[in-house]
């Protein structure tokens, strides 16, 4: 979550008052100015005041000697400011076509009027300014007028104008300064004007340049006139001749759109183009201002936009001016736009039917879309939206999963725990077999740590914030974020890291830690140097809505039938995923999936496939591997793959990313493959190529986050507010701890996958995996032990505790598995970690797998209720090394509550895996169900 101020410290006035409160009336503004809003009426009047050129220069430019450097400078300041505030009106009342170029230029203005070094130069930002502007007049309804230092007169006297009765339309006026001097103007109110606002009270021409504002113009019902008067009065007060353009007032048109999916009537999100070039809303959602009104976040120019569409929940009915208009029904990535343009008549209706189908020949199915990070809250984020409105744009956008994290925020002007519909767990009244909706939580600490995204929760974990910026003035940056996400973790729950790797935060020291599950919003250059550790890590994604349209970054998790909100956070444990903001991507390596782990031969063929889906063109589109694009192709169609094939040579992690960014923001450092920045993204999680076993390791990496932890350490030293001196002595030995893993990782995973691994360097290795257990509870002991053991029996003695299983390989390389234990208590859907004790006689190096049976059959069946999985990672590895005395991880995951027994099977490679039952063991699971919306 982020909150639209330039200053997070501040308490946030501006943003609550009372102007943005009812965003519908908000007004455009520069840096808290406010333009003026003006009456309407009966015809428009437009009164130009010549005002006394004024010599003042712009505070920035004062130290300048040449005066003529300087009048330029305020001149060229001036201009500037006065594009910003066309651009801004325009963004925040006008959608249209040209949204993107008018961001783009609105943050070059901004940029030079804060005296950015990454400025474009002055000629350079006059020559864009003048390229947006000649597409405006291609795209809205334009005026010309030339001042020639003694008359205004339009530059085309037979320019006609036409405006609809009863709803509101623009009109840019250009005046084009002929004369040799500075022309000043100011727009003065008109007890008849039709003007509701303007871009700019007054504005400034210098000689030889043209100038534009941007009116609000409304005629009433019963408005009868053909000409727009333009009066024009000198700075002396004397009035000149006036200024007349011929219009034309038409009546309203009325259409009548209705959408079905399949066949049904549908929620969908519908875009009106209208014959003016601006796109409108209707229906009962077209005034919801948390549906239509959103912050330009990327790129930070401080300014709110008004979106293109609106949402309908089966049909809709609006006014619209007469004329070519074209009506778009979206409803989802994975289904194909529907389009018709009408010729709307005045004082007629138009009905039109838009009928969406899913997207044909898809080349994978069982992938579910789901948004990680929504608030439904309003604009002003401290109270909540309905959860009925929700569900309809949840339908209409596509969202399959939704989860709605509660966050806090206390200052003293404002203090509120928002969004408050419902407890942590399921929203049964909204959620069905296709759409489920999940409360969650948003824990933030801005100060210091960061933002998490805590999915899958049974209750709120407490205190839900830190620090001062969240938690107010008097709060401490403690406790940890580690200690907020053990607790998520003992409740099953997930933890994404919200917002990439942000400045200095916890992100690589939680990763080293084992306590990131996902990352959201994350830059891939930052993401491929955690790749680059050996660390096995998937991408997410989510809108953070209200800041952005529910969905417009989202989460594609790959799930087998039937759906439910357990199996799609275990997709997301298993790195089963890819994030996209509209094109889909489907990865495949030696036929392994978006997700897998095999282990080759440096010489063995990888097959590589990507294969792209989108309802746009998909642009450039990349395979990469270990940070080099190893592929690449522009596909100038909405379908298209790459396919290569090389050899392994080296451990390799693989993705896929596509970009269609065409907004012109890429070239200001947004990126162009991080799919929260703009439409028109994809990017996969790795699959995952070992060579003997070994991950992917590039020291390079390792020495690049240990450098940023230990910047983050003098960040807490010198910010942090704790109450003791033990409190921060905890937040700089969870960093130092961090150092020390990524200091070991080289060691540590060679060790891992060592035939030959000294006893020290085992209990060392094996302290650093229980430390990633997730439960302090069940791990404090078992560490402490281990750090008092003195050889191998100790090591062993210590051990046992967390020891549930016992796999002996004989001399025949047959497998026999037993258990430590008769039954064991889980809770449902809590991931539990236990060690797997190996004896290796064999010597055997394949690797070791354990699948489960279901026992409650005749014949014993797959367990599918219950996830089973040796892991694999920098610290422990799935292969066995040879070593005769050896442990590994087993994690097992409930997902029905009751008592039931599973059968565990265990075979290591090849000539293990057809002993049937006799390498088995039996086991009671007491599964304990999930207790929503309460802490035990």
């Amino acid at each position: 979550m982020i909150f639209p101020c330039d200053n997070p410290g501040d308490s946030m006035t501006a943003f609550l008052s009372p102007v943005e409160a009812d965003p519908s009336s908000r007004t455009t503004q520069r840096l808290s100015r406010p333009i003026g809003t003006l009456r309407r009426f009966g015809a428009v009047l437009l009164t130009l005041v010549l005002l006394a050129p004024a010599a003042v220069a712009h505070e920035g430019h004062l130290a300048k000697n040449h005066s003529g450097d300087a009048t330029r400078e305020r001149r060229a300041d001036e201009q500037s400011e006065q594009a910003f505030q066309l651009f801004s009106f325009l963004l925040s009342h006008w959608p249209s076509d040209l949204h993107d170029a008018l961001i783009r230029q609105a943050w070059e203005e901004r940029q030079w009027l804060r005296q950015s070094p990454d400025a474009s130069t002055e000629q350079s930002l006059r020559d864009k300014r003048e390229r947006v502007v000649r597409q405006l007049h291609a795209t809205l309804p334009v005026i010309k007028l030339r001042w020639d230092g003694r008359s205004l007169a339009p530059l085309d006297p037979s320019t006609k104008l036409s405006f609809c009765r009863t709803i509101p339309s623009p009109l840019l006026v250009t005046i084009i300064n002929e004369d040799h001097r500075e022309l000043r103007l100011r727009i003065k109110n008109a007890t008849d004007s039709a003007i509701e606002a303007t871009s700019a009270e007054q504005f400034n021409v210098s000689s030889h340049t043209a100038s534009s504002v941007c009116l609000t113009l409304r005629y009433d019902a019963e408005a009868v006139t053909d000409t727009l008067p333009l009066p024009m009065v000198a700075s002396s007060g004397q009035r000149l001749r006036d200024v007349t353009v011929p219009i034309e007032l038409t009546d309203p048109a009325t259409i009548h759109a209705s959408v079905t999916l399949n066949g049904q009537p549908t929620a969908s999100r519908v875009l009106v183009r209208c014959s003016d070039g601006v796109y409108r809303h209707g229906g009962s959602l077209a005034n919801k201002s948390t549906l239509t009104e959103k912050l330009v976040v990327y790129p930070p120019i401080d300014v709110w936009k008004k979106v293109r569409h609106f949402y309908v929940d089966g049909d809709v009915s609006m006014t619209v001016p007469p004329g070519l208009t074209t009506v778009t029904a979206e409803q989802g990535f994975e289904v194909e736009r529907q389009q018709v343009v009408i010729d709307a008549q005045s004082r007629r209706t138009g009905r039109l039917q838009l009928q969406c189908q899913p997207i044909k020949d898809l080349p994978q199915t069982d992938w579910v879309s789901g948004d990680t990070h929504v608030h439904w809250v309003t604009n002003q984020w401290n109270v909540d939206e309905p959860l009925e409105l929700l569900s309809v744009v949840q339908r209409a956008e596509g969202v399959q999963v939704v989860n709605n994290l509660t966050l806090l925020q206390r200052q003293a002007s404002h203090a509120f725990i928002k969004p408050s519909q419902a407890p942590m767990g399921p929203i049964d009244a909204i959620s069905d077999s296709i759409y489920h909706v999940q409360m969650g939580e948003e824990y933030r600490n801005e100060d210091l740590y960061g933002h998490l995204c805590f999915l899958n929760l049974d209750w709120l974990v407490q205190p839900i914030g830190t620090g001062a910026i969240i938690a107010g003035p008097d709060a401490l940056d403690y406790p940890l974020n580690r200690t907020a996400i053990e607790s998520c973790r003992r409740q099953g729950g997930i933890s994404i890291e919200a917002h990439g790797t942000g400045g200095n935060k916890d992100v690589p020291v939680n990763v080293v830690h084992r306590l990131t599950d996902s990352l959201d919003q994350m830059e891939p250059s930052e993401y491929y140097r955690l790749l680059d550790c050996g660390f096995r890590l998937p991408l997410s994604n989510g809108s953070d809505h209200p800041a952005r349209t529910l969905g417009a970054a989202r989460t594609f998790v790959n799930v087998e039938p039937p759906l439910s909100y357990s199996r799609w956070i275990e997709g997301i444990r298993e790195g089963r995923t890819f994030t996209t903001s509209g094109p889909m991507i489907y990865l495949s390596v030696n036929d392994g999936k978006i997700g897998d782990v095999f282990d080759t031969g440096p010489q063995e063929p990888l097959k590589i496939i990507a294969k792209f889906v989108s309802r746009d063109r998909i642009g450039v589109a990349q395979i990469v591997s270990n940070g080099t694009v190893v592929a690449e192709k522009w596909i100038d169609a909405n379908r298209g793959e790459l396919k290569l094939t090389i050899p392994a040579e080296q451990s390799r992690w693989i993705v896929a990313r596509c970009s269609n960014r065409n907004d012109g923001r890429s070239d200001f450092g947004f990126g162009n493959f991080n799919a929260i920045l703009g439409p028109g993204i994809g990017h996969t999680s790795p699959i995952y190529v070992t060579i003997d076993g070994q991950p992917r390791f590039d020291p390079a990496a390792a020495a690049y986050w240990r450098s940023r932890i230990r910047e983050h350490i003098r960040d807490i030293q010198t910010k942090g507010r704790f109450a003791t001196d033990a409190q921060l002595h905890e937040a700089i030995t969870y960093m130092e701890d961090g150092i020390a893993m990524y200091e070991q990782l080289e060691l540590q995973r060679k060790s891992a996958r060592s035939l030959v691994e000294p006893w020290q360097t085992m209990r060392d290795r094996l302290i650093n995996v229980i430390r990633r257990f997730g439960d302090p509870t069940r791990t404090v002991q078992t560490i402490q032990q281990l750090h008092q053991a003195t050889g191998p029996r100790t090591t062993k003695k210590a051990l046992e505790e967390l020891t549930l299983l016992k796999v002996s390989v004989n001399p025949e390389s047959r497998v026999k598995i037993a258990s430590t234990r008769d039954r064991i208590e889980l809770r449902q859907d809590r991931p539990q970690r236990f060690l797997i004790e190996v004896e290796n006689i064999a010597g055997v190096t394949a690797p070791l797998n354990i699948t489960g049976f279901d026992l409650s059959f005749a014949s014993p069946l797959p367990a599918d209720w219950c996830s089973i999985r040796v892991i694999d990672s920098p610290f422990t590895s799935i292969y066995l090394t040879g070593n005769p005395n050896e442990y590994k991880v087993v994690e097992l995951t409930a997902h029905k509550a009751g008592l039931r027994e599973i059968r565990l099977v265990g075979d290591a490679g090849q000539g293990t895996q057809d002993l049937g039952f006799r390498a088995t063991t039996d086991l009671l699971l007491d599964v304990k169900p999930r207790r929503w919306g309460s802490a035990p």
